[in-house]
């Protein structure tokens, strides 16, 4: 926890999406997070992504740059943004249709939003959108791995110089 909040301290803070957990193959269909709420519960990234963006399934990415266009992201844009300039690549359109032609969590966004590289989990053949985002779910975002990494480092460093 102490890497996430270095890498991005409260005070600094935007209104973030949920983290992809590895239940969202297998928790149902995306509901309003009103709905959510008041059964007890907290909306899911899904919740968040079908029903509080302004995109949808036929929305295209333009092809102007690093960028995806603010207005699919309410007010969620301040993040997005930041983490596409972090990355060096616009997030994908996070929805996607489902089978019987409803709106779901794209599994390209969940992967972009883990920092993976795209095609990393969804490009792996045989796998279903609900598998993929249960391996999402269960990964580690590299960057904050790497920062956590570092961080215990230098603190192992600074141990080892004040015994000498």
């Amino acid at each position: 926890m102490t890497a996430i909040a270095r890498l991005f301290p409260r005070d600094r803070a935007d209104k973030l999406f949920k983290t992809p957990t590895a239940n969202l193959g297998s928790n149902g269909a995306a509901q309003h997070p009103d709905k959510r709420k008041a059964g007890g519960h907290g909306p899911t990234l899904a919740d968040e992504v079908c029903f509080l963006l302004n995109v949808t399934p036929e929305d295209e990415l333009p092809d102007d740059g690093p960028h995806s266009p603010a207005e699919w992201w309410n007010e969620y844009a301040p993040a997005v943004y930041r983490w596409e300039c972090i990355r060096g690549t616009a997030a994908p359109v996070p929805v996607v249709r489902g089978p019987r032609g409803g709106v779901k969590l794209s599994p390209a966004f969940a992967e972009w939003m883990m920092g993976l590289d795209a095609g990393w989990v969804t490009a792996v053949p045989g796998l279903t959108d609900r598998e993929k985002l249960e391996r999402i779910g269960n990964g580690v975002c590299p960057q904050q791995a790497f920062a956590a990494f570092t961080m215990l480092r230098e603190q192992l460093d600074n141990r080892e110089q004040l015994v000498s």
